[in-house]
């Protein structure tokens, strides 16, 4: 009797271990999000004491909405001559400045404006009546700004090259606040690592 119960009660044992052996299948989906590293070109008018062309480029990251940019650009100034086509160059300024941002994605464009510190460098060119040159040198420290409207293809590739020539194209106003202060419109392509949506 006391068998029967030992092998009654070792079976029971038994099979609530094997069925306490039994786990749901769990399924953890990660989503590994890309990183959002892009730069850009642009170039367009601008105006400083006098109206003329600038150009530039740009090293941009995005965290969250959190946008973290360096910047060159080179801004000219021209006045014109006495003839009809004849202009002079009369300013040159090469801008390095550091901006912190906001910007804001949708499936196809983004928004985004900037503000941060530069430094400057500034040369202007006079000419005397005999035609001949004098150039001054000014460094000084501004504010630098710039809003930015982009579009762009949402569909990643699987190639990562493929990924960072896939540009986007927009447009760009930007400027500095300061003692020569200058604003500028023009068009902006950027190439680099989009993020997977």
């Amino acid at each position: 009797m006391i068998k029967k119960l030992l092998k009654i009660v070792f079976v029971l044992v038994l099979s609530n271990s094997i069925y306490a052996q039994e786990t749901k299948d769990v399924v953890i989906i990660i989503q590994k999000k890309s990183p959002i590293i892009y730069a850009e070109v642009f170039g367009g008018f601008s105006v400083m004491q006098n109206f003329g062309f600038a150009g530039g480029g740009e090293l941009n990251y995005q965290y969250k909405k959190n946008l973290f940019t360096l910047r060159y650009s080179h801004e000219t100034g021209y006045v014109k001559q006495d003839s009809v086509f004849a202009f002079s160059n009369v300013e040159d300024n090469d801008e390095y400045a550091i901006l912190y941002g906001r910007r804001w994605l949708t499936r196809s464009h983004s928004y985004s404006v900037s503000v941060g510190v530069n430094s400057n460098n500034l040369k202007f060119t006079n000419r005397d009546f005999e035609h001949n040159r004098y150039y001054q040198y000014k460094r000084f420290y501004g504010v630098p700004f710039e809003a930015n409207f982009k579009w762009f293809n949402p569909k990643r590739r699987s190639n990562l090259i493929f990924n960072a020539l896939t540009p986007s194209i927009g447009l760009k106003v930007f400027g500095s606040i300061s003692k020569y202060s200058y604003a500028g419109v023009g068009l902006v392509i950027g190439f680099g690592l989009p993020k997977n949506y």
